[in-house]
C-alpha cells in the first residue's frame, strides 16, 4: 500500500464505526418496515373486500414508499462496501487521493440519496395531513394550512435540486449555504406539518372523549382507542423526526463536532430512510386493524355516529331523540368523511 500521506486513518476507523452501527440499525428498522409493509397490504386488501370503494391510493403510496426506502438501503450499504474497498484494497495512488477521489465519485448518488429521502418524507408527510384534514372532515381552513404548508416544502425540495445543479452538483465537499438553507427549510416545514397535524388528531380525540362524556358513556369506543394510537405514534414520529433535523439545522459532519454528536448523526441518518415511510405504513395499519369508522375512504357516515357511539349509548339507556339532540351541541368537532 502506497504511503498514507497525512490520511487520518484513526478518525476514517471511528467514522466507519459509525457507519456499521448506523446500517445495523437501518437494517433492523427495513426487516420491520417490510413486515410492518406485508401486513398493511393484506389488510388494505381485506378491508376493501367489505367495501365497494377503491383504495389503490394508499396501496401505491405504501408500496412507493417502500421503494424508495430499499434504493436508500442498498445505496447506503453500496457506498459503505465501496469505501471499504476503496481505501483497504486499491493501491493506484496514495490514501489520501483515493479518499479524495472516492468522495467525489459518491457525491451523486448522496444528491441522488438525499433527493429520494425528500421525496420520501413528502408523500410521508402527505399521508399524515389527508389523515388529519379527514378527521376534521375536509375543512377548508385546516386544508387550506396543511396544504400550504406540504406545497411550500415541495418546493424547497426541488429548489434545493435545482440550486445543486446550478452550482455544479458540488454537495460532499461543500454545497453553497442557499442550497443547505433551503434543505433546512424543507426539514423545519416537516417537522412543523407534522406537529400540527399529529395536535390536530389529539385534539379531535379530546373532543370525542368530551363528547362521550357528555352522554354519560363511561366505557371507551374503539374510536377513541384508535386515535390515541394515532396521536402516540404521531407523537413519538415527531420526536425522532425533530432529532434528526437537528443534525441538518446545525449541519453536523462526519468531521467535525462532538464523537458523540457524530455518532448520533450516523446513526440517525440511516435510520430516518427507514422511519420517514415506517410510521405512515404504521398509521393505515393503526386505522384499519379494527375497521375503524374514521377511514375517510371507507366510511360515508359520521364518524362519531352510528358505528360506536349509538350502539354505546342505546346501552345507557340514552333514547335516540337525545341522541340526535346531543350531536348538534358539538357540531364544531364532528363533521362526515
Amino acid at each position: 500500500m502506497p504511503s498514507p500521506d497525512n490520511f487520518n486513518y484513526s478518525l476514517w476507523a471511528r467514522n466507519n464505526y459509525h457507519g456499521v452501527c448506523g446500517l445495523i440499525a437501518e437494517s433492523a428498522l427495513y426487516g420491520m418496515y417490510t413486515a410492518l409493509l406485508i401486513y398493511a397490504v393484506r389488510q388494505l386488501n381485506a378491508f376493501s373486500e367489505d367495501n365497494p370503494k377503491p383504495r389503490v391510493i394508499p396501496l401505491l403510496s405504501l408500496l412507493l414508499m417502500f421503494a424508495l426506502s430499499t434504493t436508500l438501503w442498498a445505496l447506503d450499504i453500496t457506498d459503505f462496501i465501496g469505501g471499504l474497498d476503496e481505501i483497504l484494497l486499491k493501491t493506484y495512488s496514495t490514501t489520501t487521493q483515493q479518499y479524495s477521489n472516492y468522495m467525489i465519485e459518491i457525491n451523486p448518488r448522496v444528491i441522488v440519496k438525499t433527493t429520494i429521502f425528500s421525496i420520501e418524507y413528502l408523500i410521508g408527510d402527505s399521508m399524515v395531513v389527508w389523515r388529519a384534514c379527514a378527521l376534521w372532515g375536509y375543512s377548508k381552513k385546516i386544508m387550506l394550512l396543511l396544504i400550504l404548508l406540504l406545497s411550500s416544502a415541495a418546493v424547497l425540495v426541488f429548489f434545493f435540486v435545482g440550486c445543486l445543479g446550478f452550482h455544479n452538483w458540488e454537495y460532499i465537499l461543500g454545497e453553497p449555504e442557499v442550497c443547505l438553507n433551503s434543505y433546512r427549510g424543507t426539514f423545519f416545514l416537516s417537522v412543523t406539518i407534522n406537529l400540527l397535524a399529529t395536535s390536530l388528531i389529539a385534539t379531535k380525540a379530546w373532543l370525542h372523549h368530551r363528547f362521550l362524556r357528555s352522554v354519560s358513556v363511561k366505557k371507551s369506543n374503539s374510536v377513541l382507542k384508535i386515535m390515541i394510537l394515532l396521536v402516540e405514534s404521531g407523537f413519538i414520529y415527531f420526536i425522532i423526526w425533530a432529532t434528526k433535523s437537528v443534525s441538518i439545522l446545525i449541519n453536523i459532519n462526519h468531521n467535525a463536532g462532538t464523537p458523540g454528536g457524530q455518532f448520533a448523526v450516523s446513526l440517525l441518518n440511516p435510520m430516518g430512510n427507514q422511519v420517514v415511510g415506517l410510521y405512515p405504513t404504521l398509521l393505515v395499519v393503526i386505522v384499519n386493524a379494527q375497521c375503524s369508522a374514521i377511514d375517510a375512504d371507507s366510511e360515508n357516515h359520521d364518524i362519531w355516529g352510528t358505528s360506536a357511539i349509538t350502539r354505546r349509548t342505546k346501552s345507557s339507556h340514552t333514547t335516540e331523540e337525545g341522541q340526535r339532540a346531543a350531536y348538534p351541541s358539538i357540531s364544531d368537532s364532528t363533521t362526515k368523511l
